[in-house]
């Protein structure tokens, strides 16, 4: 009877194994979700689209990219985070993901590096120093020289808080010994109609954004916030050369899902979106949204760039005094 009895819980427990790594093989067997936390039409909000439309018929399941926009982007950071970890609701996000802990740690419910487990870098993105063309200044080191001869009297255009825009403009400010007062918009197309009018006077840009006004003749391009030059503006310094290699930023795209999903689903997408980065028209898309496309790596690498994006933007918070809202 005893043996019995073993055999039958061990062929129960062998049905109950059978069953459950059945459904993990079978994964996705419904839709796929992915949160957004910025306004559709932006660079982040294509690049998923992009990704997620070519990875849809690897998986055989359709993705539905679904934007979820306020809070500075933690309204869908936070329901991705307490959402089930099945591979079913997932989270494409940007610098401010990595930031708004550090920027209102007493409102953002999550913790970038503990609620998520990272899939995939998707791209990244450069920014330009722009100012507009009516000011009286040709440089990085004559825009410096000017707002020191103004101190409290310039004002920068920012999206917003805690932003590649606005943290990469508080380490300027920090690293040049300048001050301006921060104007905060809504989206980059306001702050754009004033800086072009000059209502503001300065503004670190999105490349993409900023490269119509520039090749207008309506900005005048400072400083390419990269090791190296650009090819897109082959004649502007980057910020290297300038004499500022610690203000090398870039924005990042990325694609996360909740804490304890399963780690062969995060493989399995980590796999698709490699294949994809790599495909000729992928990249030719990349090019002309000014996307730049990441080198292929494992969710154990990306996860190691968050950690140290979390520990850098945290330390720029810290220096600049930036108190919570």
């Amino acid at each position: 009877m005893h043996r019995r009895t073993c055999l039958f819980a061990l062929t129960c427990l062998l049905a109950i194994t059978a069953v459950a790594s059945a459904a993990e093989t079978a994964w996705p067997t419904k839709p796929i979700r992915i949160l957004v936390p910025f306004p559709a039409g932006g660079q982040l909000d294509v690049v998923v689209r992009l990704v997620a439309d070519k990875i849809s018929p690897a998986l055989g399941q359709p993705i539905v990219v679904e934007t979820r926009t306020g809070a500075d982007g933690n309204i869908a950071t936070e329901l991705a985070a307490r959402s089930p970890a099945d591979g079913y609701t997932l989270l494409s996000t940007s610098v401010p993901f990595a930031t708004q802990p550090s920027i209102n740690p007493g409102t953002t419910h999550y913790d970038p590096l503990r609620d998520f487990q990272p899939i995939a870098n998707l791209g990244t993105s450069s920014f330009v120093l722009v100012v507009p063309a009516t000011l009286p200044v040709t440089d990085l080191k004559q825009f410096i020289a000017y707002a020191r001869s103004q101190p409290g009297k310039l004002s920068y255009a920012g999206t917003s808080r805690g932003s590649v825009t606005h943290l990469s403009t508080e380490m300027f400010e920090k690293e040049t010994g300048i001050r301006m007062e921060m104007i905060p918009y809504a989206g980059i197309p306001p702050a754009l109609t004033d800086l072009l009018t000059e209502r503001t006077q300065f503004m670190s840009l999105g490349l993409v954004a900023a490269m119509p006004h520039i090749k207008s003749g309506k900005l005048r391009a400072l400083a390419i916030l990269e090791p190296q030059r650009n090819k897109l503006l082959p004649d502007v310094p980057s910020i290297v050369e300038e004499g500022y290699p610690d203000l090398v930023v870039a924005t990042w795209f990325g694609l996360l899902a909740p804490a304890g999903t399963p780690p062969e689903i995060v493989q399995r997408l980590n796999t698709e979106i490699m294949k994809v980065l790599r495909s000729s028209d992928v990249l030719a898309r990349y090019e002309a949204i000014g996307v730049d496309p990441v080198k292929p790596h494992e969710p154990a690498a990306f996860k190691s760039m968050l950690s140290g994006e979390v520990t850098r933007w945290a330390k720029v918070v810290k220096d600049a005094n930036i108190a919570p809202q």
